[in-house]
């Protein structure tokens, strides 16, 4: 993995969270996994941890955001909510999120 791959990945994210926010009632949201550890491949899926608005953590918006990530990102995305993290990977993860900024 180069590093460009992971600035791209996060600089596409950055610029686009107000809208996500906006748009799909989203609170936070950023990169783990193998993007956030600078690992990732052109293959890699791409590990988002988003966190809803209150009233706003819906089906609706919750399918709507991934179809527009994997859209944006042009792969699969594993979209983690952060009340729907499995309590043995909440360390790790909430270790190495990258926040994105509004």
């Amino acid at each position: 993995m180069t590093a460009h791959l992971q600035t791209d990945d996060l600089r596409r994210l950055q610029e686009r969270t107000a809208w996500i926010r906006e748009h799909f009632g989203v609170e936070r949201i950023g990169i783990f996994g193998s993007v956030a550890r600078g690992e990732n491949t052109p293959a890699s899926d791409i590990d988002i941890l988003v966190e809803f608005a209150i009233g706003k953590a819906t089906f609706q918006n919750f399918m709507a955001l991934i179809a527009y990530l994997e859209d944006l990102f042009g792969r699969r995305v594993d979209l983690v909510t952060t009340g729907g993290i499995d309590p043995y990977l909440r360390p790790t993860i909430e270790g190495e999120v990258i926040w994105c900024e509004a």
